[in-house]
């Protein structure tokens, strides 16, 4: 009983300072789960962070396979609402404590304590799925973890140290202190939020993409490079083709071009046309088409792509998923409209979807490709090395390089 009375007691007492921290703390969290879903809306193009130049170790930090992969929902939300959810929720307890009477004190700082105490464990569950299962790591998200530890840290000070802190009433100065201090957080906050929405908002794609973009639209003459920051796959990439896996042509050449793509992929949807024109030119050549899920909503449209394979409906199902490409992807609505267009039973397409038959598939696809150094789509090999240019001329250069075996020779060509 005497334990039980020293943690009220400790629950009671108010401590200035540490409140602060953690109220800055908590929305120091929002910001990083707000960049975190400003950065997953434009598909992580230029890196976790949003800026390529700081994403050097691009097959390592991989926030678009961390935050589509196992472990990205929990009771069917997204991890970024309830991280959202959860710094919002700690900074309005903040703020009860520090307003309420003593008595309900108790009560918030011990559901604040119960809060912080599970949002630390499921942090850490997280992480250890990153290292575990996942082989990839967000940055963002990690950096949510060490916030989350903070917090919780924070809110431990608070509770061991309270023997000597304030009690209400306080002061009339020190309330006044406090509560422009939450407001002056708050405003800094709303800033620096707005501030990065709008320049994600404005901002063009690193030159990276951007010569990736036009690579992809470019018809006149050009430099044709493979991509040598990324080890080449050995026997010409023949171990990543697997039975289960959608082929096109015939193969006749001993040229095999694999390209992984998302759906979703506004680049993957421009590359489209160019893979149409080099499968019409090169019909002695294996063509391997490995969808790579950059976010979760990409799933369901991926499986169509399966179960439509199945029926030799693959070509039709993409064509009508790319035509209805948006922001927000493709609803179940959408696949049963493709599916009666393109001929295929609507309610066994459904039905195949919900059961998740090709799930898994697509998730250990998605962890394999990653292992290899595929951290964007298009990702596109011929004979197992990377392309870096992706022009109609350039691949049919390394086409016919691949086929007279000199592919690899040299990092340019022309």
């Amino acid at each position: 009983m005497e334990f039980v009375n020293a943690v009220r007691e400790r629950l009671r007492r108010y401590r200035p300072r540490l409140e602060r921290v953690l109220f800055g703390l908590s929305l120091l969290g929002v910001l990083d789960v707000v960049h975190l879903y400003i950065q997953q809306t434009r598909q992580f193009e230029d890196g976790c962070l949003g800026f390529a130049s700081l994403d050097a170790a691009s097959s390592t930090f991989n926030c678009a396979t961390v935050t589509s992969g196992p472990g990205s929902e929990l009771f069917g939300v997204s991890n970024i609402t309830w991280g959202l959810g959860f710094y919002l929720f700690v900074a309005t307890l903040t703020v009860l404590v520090f307003w309420v009477a003593p008595k309900i004190r108790t009560w918030v700082q011990g559901g604040r304590t119960a809060v912080l105490t599970g949002g630390v464990l499921y942090s850490g569950y997280l992480t250890y799925l990153q290292v575990d299962q996942l082989d990839a790591f967000c940055l963002l998200c990690l950096g949510s973890a060490l916030v989350a530890t903070l917090l919780f840290a924070t809110q431990i000070a608070i509770l061991a140290l309270s023997s000597s802190s304030t009690e209400s009433p306080m002061p009339s100065r020190l309330v006044k202190r406090q509560i422009a201090l939450f407001v002056y957080f708050v405003a800094t906050t709303l800033v620096l939020v707005g501030a990065d929405v709008v320049y994600f908002d404005a901002a063009e794609p690193s030159p990276q993409h951007t010569r990736a973009a036009a690579s992809s639209d470019s018809s006149g003459p050009a430099q044709c490079r493979l991509d040598t920051t990324k080890a080449a796959v050995g026997d010409k990439g023949a171990s990543l083709v697997g039975f289960r896996d959608i082929t096109k042509g015939g193969g006749e050449a001993g040229v095999t071009v694999i390209e992984y793509f998302d759906p979703n992929c506004p680049h993957c949807k421009d590359f489209h046309g160019i893979m149409k024109k080099v499968m019409e030119a090169h019909s002695d050549v294996r063509y391997v088409f490995k969808p790579f899920a950059l976010r979760r909503s990409s799933l369901p449209e991926i499986q169509a792509l399966y179960v439509a394979a199945q029926s030799g409906k693959f070509s039709e199902m993409l064509n009508g998923q790319y035509a209805r490409q948006g922001r927000s992807g493709i609803n179940m609505s959408d696949l049963r409209a493709i599916a009666s267009e393109i001929g295929m039973n609507p309610d066994v397409l459904e039905n195949r979807i919900q059961q998740n038959e090709y799930r898994d598939q697509a998730l250990r696809l998605r962890k394999r490709a990653v292992k290899i150094g595929v951290d964007s789509t298009p990702t596109v090999l011929v004979n197992g090395h990377f392309v870096q240019s992706r022009t109609l001329k350039c691949m049919n250069t390394f086409i016919q390089r691949a086929k007279s075996g000199t592919l690899g020779g040299s990092a340019t060509s022309k």
